[in-house]
């Protein structure tokens, strides 16, 4: 703390007087420092910010790549579901509950994930929905490394085991046959529910489920449409009428085909979701740049203002000491005589 000497002491010549102004010298050198600490903290930030904005404009532009890309594959999706529909049939959900709940055998659930984060709740809400449906009958094979390292954690007695796609190359039905074929190896299964994520907006995705009977089920459902008044009656009659592996080879293709359009609706839902989230980070960022921005300016300015300040207060002391006629003699120079 520096304390001020009384007036009638601070003469030019007085000691109190310099003791003084050393004082201050030394409280505005510290103040400078940390003003030099404060500029050199605000830059280190809005240089941080700026790499961190050209990062996350590269993946978005990636993004927006992949989701052009995926949007064009999707246009087609509600044309070829068409037949699919009615090989499994259209239920409700009052019925679906119906289904699971009285099911006696293993209830096959495929969580279709993505491989990275930054896509908003996509993969919160599919765990979410896997703990609402979790039962002694339940088992799990998941589809992409986020519900690989969650769900395995989560729910370990019921998880049976995982596939990851690398995602370089676009969801075809070969990829959708290998994982129908690997969801048919799983034993004493009445029904496969493949969970995903549909597509409806840019900033919209919707939870969905696909409700697949098994096998057995699917031709007892065959028999049952083609022996009633059943809207299917006509087309379960067409089916049974051809041999035992035409009806499997129509049932594993019509499966294949919910796979797929799964997968795809999924991949679309997820490249939508992470564009959102990095504008989302972008806006964040410009905003933390533009705040940082304005206080390393406000800082400058005061670090700028004070220095003048202090020059100012120099010149006026060392004006008023010539005044006074105050001279510094070299040391040299004596008063005395010889």
């Amino acid at each position: 703390m520096i304390r001020r000497p009384p007036r009638s002491t601070l003469s030019s010549s007085s000691a109190a007087s310099d003791v003084y102004k050393r004082q201050v010298r030394v409280s505005v050198l510290y103040w400078f420092l940390s003003m030099s600490g404060k500029l050199r903290l605000y830059k280190d930030k809005l240089e941080g910010y700026k790499k961190f904005h050209s990062i996350v404009k590269t993946i978005k532009m990636v993004t927006l790549a992949k989701y052009r890309q995926a949007m064009a594959r999707t246009k087609t999706r509600d044309f070829t579901l068409r037949y699919t529909e009615k090989a499994f049939g259209a239920v409700t959900r009052e019925e679906e509950a119906h289904a699971i709940s009285n099911a006696k055998s293993t209830l096959l659930y495929v969580p279709i994930t993505s491989n990275r984060g930054s896509c908003g709740a996509l993969n919160s809400n599919c765990f979410k929905y896997i703990d609402s449906v979790m039962s002694p009958q339940a088992k799990l094979m998941v589809i992409g490394k986020k519900g690989q390292d969650s769900l395995n954690k989560l729910h370990p007695k019921e998880f049976h085991y995982s596939i990851i796609n690398d995602m370089k190359a676009p969801m075809s039905f070969g990829y959708a046959s290998f994982i129908w074929a690997n969801m048919l190896t799983v034993p004493n299964v009445e029904r496969y529910q493949l969970y995903f994520n549909r597509y409806v907006s840019a900033g919209t995705q919707r939870q969905a489920v696909y409700n697949l009977p098994a096998y057995e089920k699917f031709v007892e459902g065959l028999n049952t449409a083609a022996s009633t008044e059943d809207k299917r009656y006509s087309f379960a009659n067409a089916l049974l009428e051809n041999e035992e592996e035409t009806i499997r080879d129509f049932y594993d293709f019509h499966g294949s085909l919910c796979t797929l359009n799964a997968v795809c609706e999924n991949e679309l839902s997820e490249q939508a979701a992470r564009l959102v989230a990095v504008e989302g980070q972008l806006t964040n960022l410009t905003q933390l740049q533009t705040a940082t921005q304005s206080l390393y300016n406000k800082t400058r300015q005061g670090a700028i203002t004070a220095s003048l300040i202090e020059i100012l207060s120099a010149m006026s002391s060392l004006e008023g000491n010539a005044a006074k006629g105050v001279q510094r003699t070299n040391f040299w120079e004596g008063n005395s005589k010889l």
